[in-house]
């Protein structure tokens, strides 16, 4: 093999494209990287001018290095070269991208320029959807009403925060850029340790969540929901991310609940004591007469006392800001079936229960499934009540499903807490049970369903489904 073809098969099995161009541009040679990046036949190229296939918003300045280049004249030892990025047509007519560098020195053999063309579509293509996912992601962000941020590691450099900020904390974006830790001069005094304990925690590599008051300009009236997280890479927290959510009027809500928590629990309980007391004397001076009157007016007193302690228990629900998390579900229900067969010695509370279960709930689930028990309890006919508790394991899924004997439950109450009726309408609804078994249940990200006996039947299935935790 003589040095010339030698050449033209190293220049045939290198990856990048290698050209040839006179003067005028015209191919005088081409490899056949070619036909593998372009889908020509190097020989077709032959005779062809290389500038008509450039694209016509790309031409102009391709063209313009080009004669730039076969124009230069020699002022110093190096030959000038340049490189430009470009779409060529391929030969289905499809445009690619091209990176290409000739150098000014023409070929000593063919008298032309050499080109070389490198395929950097694929490159252009990830730029372009790495481009068009930002754009989407700022878009996104700058339509929300939460506060999006991101800081270096050490809380020293501000990466990303959106517009929403300066509303939420009432400062600027500027003086935050500026000094990435001026957001916490819009942090209540009180609590600004908590906040700086909470950004160690995250720098450390632990996620949080906690509430607390910003904005000076509303006299710290403002309450934030913040979830921070770290961005651990190769064992290292190189930075911090999160989201700050105002969570006022969710507050308020939670401190009216408690004010009313305590005044009905305060006043009725002190009222219903008062109206106890009396009626044990009516009973003691009236006799048989009023007896069976006086009772009812005990049972009824200790029911709304006992409705008190459900109120009670819905509002802790409510206002504990504690998300789901590993629940271990068996020891959970031996335990509350222990309680309730001590409190009601003359019911049978059978459970079925696996060896084990751990499932996704709140703490508080406890609550529901304690009101399952006791109000199926409550409502038996039977001076000898029998409830039965089972739990089935499935792959992902685990079902808490407590059957009774009872007469059905009101259907109209199921709608309610289906959402398949207006509880403003005429739902009056005969205690708050079912409400604090729906709340526990829904907080857990779980799914409650009913069977209650037809054509006059009786007895009640009600399932409780969670989702499995395994690992």
């Amino acid at each position: 093999m003589d040095r010339t073809a030698f050449e033209e098969t190293l220049l045939d099995h290198t990856i990048d494209i290698i050209v040839v161009l006179d003067e005028t541009g015209e191919f005088q040679y081409a490899n056949a990287a070619v036909r593998r990046v372009l889908g020509y036949d190097p020989e077709e190229l032959i005779g062809r001018n290389a500038l008509d296939l450039i694209h016509p918003d790309d031409r102009s300045e391709v063209v313009g290095v080009f004669r730039h280049l076969v124009d230069w004249e020699p002022d110093a030892d190096q030959p000038a070269a340049d490189w430009s990025e470009f779409r060529y047509r391929g030969a289905d007519g499809e445009w690619v991208w091209l990176a290409a560098r000739m150098s000014s020195e023409p070929s000593s053999r063919s008298g032309g320029y050499v080109v070389s063309c490198r395929d950097i579509d694929a490159q252009r293509r990830a730029e372009r959807e790495h481009r068009r996912t930002h754009e989407r992601l700022l878009h996104i962000a700058e339509h929300t009403n939460d506060v999006l941020w991101m800081f270096s590691a050490d809380w020293e450099e501000l990466l990303f925060i959106n517009s929403a900020y300066e509303e939420l904390w009432g400062r600027s974006i500027e003086a935050l850029e500026a000094d990435a830790t001026d957001f916490l001069e819009g942090v209540h005094p009180a609590d600004r340790d908590a906040v700086q304990q909470a950004m160690a925690c995250i720098s450390s590599g632990e996620s949080i969540g906690t509430t607390y008051r910003v904005n000076a300009a509303t006299g710290f009236g403002t309450w934030v929901w913040v979830q921070g997280h770290p961005i651990v890479e190769d064992g290292t927290v190189t930075r911090v991310v999160g989201f700050a959510r105002d969570v006022t009027e969710r507050r308020e809500r939670e401190r009216q609940l408690l004010v009313m928590d305590r005044l009905l629990r305060h006043n009725l309980r002190n009222e219903m004591n008062l109206i106890l007391g009396h009626a044990e004397q009516a009973r003691d001076r009236g006799g048989e007469a009023v007896a069976s009157d006086v009772d009812r007016i005990v049972q009824t007193g200790e029911h709304l006392l006992r409705t008190v302690d459900k109120e009670r228990d819905i509002v802790a629900l409510l206002t504990d800001a504690e998300e789901p998390g590993a629940v271990d579900l068996v020891s959970m229900v031996e335990d509350i079936c222990a309680r309730v067969r001590e409190a009601h010695p003359r019911a049978t509370v059978e459970a079925t229960l696996p060896a084990a279960a751990t499932v996704r709930a709140v703490p508080k689930l406890s609550l529901a499934v304690y009101e399952l028990l006791v109000n199926a309890i409550e409502h038996a006919d039977s001076d000898a009540p029998r409830v039965e508790l089972t739990v089935r394991v499935d792959d992902d899924r685990v079902d808490l499903v407590v059957a009774d004997d009872c007469p059905p439950i009101p259907v109209q109450e199921i709608r309610v807490l289906r959402g398949e009726r207006d509880v403003r309408s005429v739902y009056h609804g005969s205690g708050l049970g079912l409400w604090l078994v729906y709340w526990a249940v829904d907080r857990s990200d779980g799914e409650l369903a009913f069977e209650t006996a037809t054509d006059a039947g009786r007895g009640n299935t009600i399932t409780v489904s969670l989702d499995r935790l395994t690992g």
